[in-house]
């Protein structure tokens, strides 16, 4: 619950930077076809680095919600804006 971050007007991006692009890109593919979830791997930090996140887009994050709430302990609740 704590590895990710809002991105005010943008979705949500996930940090996955111990993770090779080809993992990313893996895992993005799930979460589009099993989830329903619009997803985009980003490259992350500086130009010499290669930091990866793996972006959720602003219009499935109400899916994103549906499927994640009933996970959540209720103090971290207010990460979903409910």
């Amino acid at each position: 619950m704590q590895d990710g971050s809002y991105q005010k007007g943008q979705g949500i991006c996930i940090a996955t930077n111990s993770f090779t692009y080809e993992d990313c890109k893996f895992l993005a593919m799930i979460l589009s076809n099993k989830f329903n979830l619009k997803t985009s791997v980003i490259k992350t930090g500086k130009p010499d680095q290669w930091l990866r996140s793996i972006s959720i887009w602003k219009i499935s994050l109400p899916r994103l919600v549906e499927l994640v709430e009933p996970y959540f302990v209720p103090e971290m609740k207010y990460k979903l804006n409910i």
